[in-house]
């Protein structure tokens, strides 16, 4: 039995794809993955992305310190999401052979990223006053 693959002609249309469309996006969430040789990160986001996910690789641009960033750690991020459209042939393949209904492709890349500290709501809460019992 052989590993069905996607047919050439499809995997090269998504390759090729021209990311034209894009506008400026901003969650929360949290680190999963660093791959530092090809610059990328993968993030679980808390909110659902206007597109319909929760988890995206956003492409981190040299000018962030990569080694700085931490797994599991709360950060607001803001990025660009490019969107390039699919063929109808492209498309109607999928749904019909995968039963996958994507019209769109997404290619993410992060702007900034803000280290959010969840800590500090818990210790900046008011000591109860032991004196009031008394």
């Amino acid at each position: 039995m052989t590993a069905e693959t996607i047919p050439k002609w499809v995997a090269q249309e998504i390759q090729d794809a021209q990311f034209k469309d894009s506008e400026e996006w901003e969650g929360s969430g949290y680190i999963l993955d660093i791959n530092k040789n090809d610059r990328k990160i993968d993030v679980q986001f808390y909110e659902k992305l206007p597109e319909g996910r929760y988890i995206a690789t956003l492409d981190v641009p040299k000018d962030t310190n990569i080694e700085s960033l931490e797994l599991a750690k709360v950060y607001l991020f803001k990025f660009k999401a490019f969107k390039a459209t699919l063929s109808e042939k492209v498309v109607t393949f999928l749904k019909e052979k995968y039963a996958l209904q994507m019209d769109n492709i997404y290619r993410f890349e992060l702007l900034s990223l803000e280290k959010l500290d969840a800590e500090a709501d818990v210790s900046s809460a008011p000591a109860e006053d032991e004196d009031a019992e008394e």
